[in-house]
């Protein structure tokens, strides 16, 4: 039972390393003071992933890197916010996964995570076929969603494969 336990672990491993979030640009409303801006920051820093985290309180804007392979979630980044009292806005993301879904109909699955996102371009429509079943690179805005939920859509800028 081990070996089996092993190899299946080793078998999944490429595909986690293949799937999650690289950077989240998240937008924090309410955030106007140091205290705050350390919160917001340790809350951040304690998401398993997150290599760094910059905030700007001119702007609410916080800026988050993750380490490769992370296995981070939305859930977390949103909740971080949410429990120290503010909301969340729009989201610009850099995010790794599997596409799949159709081509007039594409899904965005972050492996790793229950992340999953209906894509919808910004600009002219990018040609996604080719890219179906294929693990890609996606930038994009996450809409903001009401307290407690999570956006199933993302505003794609731009997908490349991943190679």
């Amino acid at each position: 039972m081990k070996k089996m336990i092993t190899v299946v672990f080793f078998a999944l491993l490429p595909l986690a390393a293949h799937a999650e979030y690289e950077q989240v640009n998240l937008t924090v409303f309410g955030m106007d003071c140091a205290p705050c801006a350390h919160a917001i920051r340790v809350s951040m820093k304690g998401i398993e992933g997150v290599n760094s985290v910059d905030v700007d309180l001119n702007t609410g804007l916080v800026t988050i890197k993750l380490v490769p392979g992370n296995g981070a979630s939305m859930a977390q980044f949103n909740q971080a916010v949410e429990k120290n009292g503010f909301t969340h806005k729009d989201a610009d993301i850099i995010v790794k996964g599997k596409l799949t879904g159709t081509a007039n109909a594409p899904v965005l699955e972050v492996s790793g995570t229950q992340d999953r996102y209906t894509l919808f371009p910004t600009a002219a429509s990018l040609d996604v076929v080719s890219l179906l079943g294929k693990t890609v690179t996606v930038s994009g805005v996450l809409p903001q969603a009401p307290k407690g939920k999570l956006s199933d859509t993302l505003r794609y800028k731009t997908i490349t494969e991943v190679r």
